[in-house]
């Protein structure tokens, strides 16, 4: 059986696992999503078996009545900042423009929010998807700022679209995207080689040398991001309770906190704990 992933972009754990050879025997079928929604789409109609996607989706789609489980967390942090163009060099200067979002009401759109509420500002909230659209968004004039990540953010900073606000210094316990499953392949064997083998990309990660590390990521295609993006990589897969707890509490002070529904309760640490013992006794 094959595992079919979506992602907007390749996290590096995967990157590494691949460039190492561990996913050799693993029969995973990696693609590029324009969309959180069309992530939640393909997940109902049972065309993607795990996602690698923002945390905070889990609240809205388990509404939505998919039925899933976090399992890791690829990225120590999703690095992100807001760009913005024209004059615009700070957060006030943001009132009444048309801010491009993934999704209004879950991920990455809700960070925007809190930081927008923080400041004291409003803007016009204009769905069109994830990174890559909302870089060419920008590009073409459609919307005036938006959160951009590695390696579009510096794609958005070359084109002339400053950065007006480090997001991660504002939040530091921001989580990076989580790896999320259809609770029907949790204790499938192939899940388990696939973390097994996540397992071991970042393991070795680690004893790289930092100009490795750095050289792999310019080879996949992260050009000018790929420093910021190695120095940023996750160390572990294990999923960062405080993360989760932030992410709750953004939701709570946005009145945006679905009943019944705890992140905690949708996290499975089990496949990853007996993915790790298996890639200990591997090496």
């Amino acid at each position: 059986m094959s595992l079919r992933q979506s992602h907007f972009v390749t996290p590096v754990s995967y990157l590494l696992a691949a460039e190492l050879g561990f996913l050799r025997g693993v029969q995973v079928v990696p693609t590029r999503t324009p969309s959180s929604a069309e992530q939640l789409r393909a997940l109902l109609a049972g065309e993607q078996d795990m996602v690698v996607t923002a945390i905070d989706n889990l609240f809205e789609w388990t509404r939505a009545g998919a039925d899933l489980r976090l399992v890791a967390q690829v990225e120590a942090s999703t690095s992100l900042g807001i760009h913005a163009g024209g004059n615009m060099g700070s957060l006030a200067d943001l009132s009444g423009c048309r801010f491009a979002v993934d999704a209004p009401d879950n991920g990455f759109a809700l960070i925007a929010k809190r930081l927008m509420r923080d400041a004291g500002v409003e803007v016009d909230y204009v769905v069109v998807g994830g990174v890559r659209e909302r870089l060419d968004a920008l590009l073409d004039g459609s919307a005036d700022a938006t959160l951009l990540g590695p390696p579009f953010d510096k794609l958005a900073e070359q084109a002339g679209f400053a950065r007006v606000a480090d997001v991660n210094a504002l939040l530091p316990e921001l989580p990076g995207q989580g790896l999320v499953v259809r609770a029907e392949v949790l204790e499938s064997e192939e899940l388990a080689r696939y973390l097994g083998a996540l397992v071991r990309g970042v393991e070795v990660g680690e004893s790289m040398e930092e100009a490795q590390g750095i050289e792999l990521l310019e080879h996949c295609g992260y050009q000018a991001a790929a420093a910021s993006t190695w120095g940023s990589r996750a160390r572990t897969l294990a999923v960062d309770r405080r993360g989760l707890e932030l992410l709750t509490e953004i939701r709570r002070g946005l009145d945006m906190l679905p009943p019944g529904i705890s992140l905690e309760g949708l996290c499975d640490a089990e496949p990853l704990q007996r993915a790790t013992r298996s890639a200990t006794v591997d090496n």
